[in-house]
This record gives C-alpha cells, sequence and structure tokens, in this order.
C-alpha cells in the first residue's frame, strides 16, 4: 500500500500578497539604482532652493523693516539725504518710493513760492518735483503711492503751466483710482484747466513782470524736506 503523500499546504493570501510586493519592490528598486545618485543630487538641490527662498524671505523681510526705519527717521528730522539715502539704499522698496515721495512734495512747495519771486530758480525746483514724482510712477506702485505719485506729478506740471498734461495727469487719477481721496481735487483741476479764463491767467501769470528776482538767492529756499500744505503732506501709515 502507497505510503500516502502529503497534502500540499496553501499558500495563504497575506504570504502571496507580501511576495507579490517583495518581488515589485525588487523591481522598482533594480530601475531607480542605477539613477540613485542623480535623484539624490536633485533632492540635494531642491532642498537647497527650498533654504535659500527661506533665508532670502527673512532677508527681505529685515530689509523692508530697515528700509522703514530709515525712512520715518529721516522724514522726521527733515534730514534730506537721510532721505536719499533710502531712495537708493533701498531702491524700488515703498519706503523707497515714500522718500521720493516726501522730496517730491518738498521741492513742489519750494518751486510754488518761489514762483512769485524767482521763476528761474522755481522752474528747476518744479522740475525735480516732477521728476520725483515720475519716478515713483514708473515703478508703478500701488495703494495711497500711486495716486500720491500721480496727483503730484500733475500738480507739478500745472505749476511749470504744462496745463495739458496736468489735466491727462488729473484725468488719469480719476479714472484709475475712483476711491481715491485725490479725486475731488482732481477733478476740481480738470475743471478749472478746460475753461478759457484759467489758461489766460496761467499765460498772462508767466509773462508778468516780477520784481526783486534778481533778490532772492538760492540759499534762501526752504528746506528741501519741509512738508507742504495741504493733504500733500500725509504720510504713508505703515
Amino acid at each position: 500500500m502507497d505510503s500516502e503523500q502529503p497534502a500540499a499546504q496553501p499558500i495563504a493570501l497575506g504570504e502571496l500578497h507580501d511576495n507579490d510586493l517583495a518581488v515589485s519592490s525588487q523591481a522598482v528598486w533594480d530601475r531607480v539604482r542605477p539613477h540613485l545618485g542623480t535623484l539624490l543630487l536633485v533632492a540635494a538641490a531642491a532642498f537647497a532652493a527650498l533654504a535659500a527662498w527661506t533665508l532670502l524671505g527673512s532677508q527681505r523681510t529685515s530689509e523692508q523693516a530697515a528700509a522703514w526705519d530709515g525712512f520715518i527717521t529721516a522724514f522726521a528730522e527733515g534730514d534730506a539725504g537721510g532721505l536719499d539715502t533710502v531712495m537708493t539704499r533701498y531702491a524700488g522698496s515703498p519706503a523707497a518710493q515714500w522718500a521720493a515721495i516726501v522730496q517730491g512734495d518738498a521741492a513742489l512747495s519750494d518751486g510754488n513760492r518761489l514762483l512769485l519771486t524767482n521763476p528761474a530758480q522755481a522752474r528747476g525746483r518744479l522740475e525735480a518735483a516732477a521728476d520725483r514724482y515720475a519716478a515713483v510712477a514708473a515703478e508703478r506702485p500701488s495703494g495711497l503711492a500711486a495716486q500720491r505719485a500721480v496727483f503730484g506729478l500733475a500738480r507739478a506740471r500745472e505749476s511749470l503751466g504744462q496745463l495739458d498734461e496736468a489735466a491727462r495727469g488729473y484725468q488719469a487719477l480719476v479714472a484709475e483710482y475712483p476711491e481715491s481721496p485725490f479725486v475731488p481735487m482732481a477733478a476740481e483741476r480738470v475743471a478749472a484747466l478746460s475753461r478759457p479764463a484759467t489758461k489766460e491767467w496761467y499765460k498772462w501769470f508767466e509773462q508778468r513782470p516780477v520784481s526783486g528776482a534778481e533778490s532772492t538767492p538760492a540759499s534762501e529756499s526752504s528746506d528741501p524736506t519741509a512738508q507742504p500744505a495741504s493733504t500733500d503732506a500725509a504720510a504713508p501709515a505703515g
């Protein structure tokens, strides 16, 4: 009588799954292993990039804080040199843009005062104001800085007798920033500059005889960081 053969033991489903997983994992490893060095380099580069980005973000935050500190200190002390330093060292930053706006405000205020006594010197200061505002506007700032740059540039051009350019600037402010606090004044200037009488007055003012013009030396112009009157003296809130 033949001895009975032991029955084959069934393979548990779990064991089969584990075997298949092991085979699949080995196959994946075999495919990945030749490229392991490259993958590690890519991972290291990605980590380095992330670390650099984090560090850069921290540096930018610190730099912006330093820029605002410099601006606030220079503005409070009426330090024109300090404002110039902020504009140069932190060029393109919001703090640098406000430093340029404040410098433009001071030049505009000076120019408007000098128009009555020294038109030549007044023109120099007004052109300096226009240059400051135009430089800020060209950087396409946001918020109140953009509005102040556009409004200031229009005012400087009006004081220079460039009435058409001034009107276009006021109109741009009204169209692009309808919620701006400067809109009522800009709209008023657009209406005024559209009247023939206003243009005639500017023509007369430019051609009028100026008495005592030679007696006003350059040193008598006001502090270049002096705050101009009305709403143009507003500094940024933060």
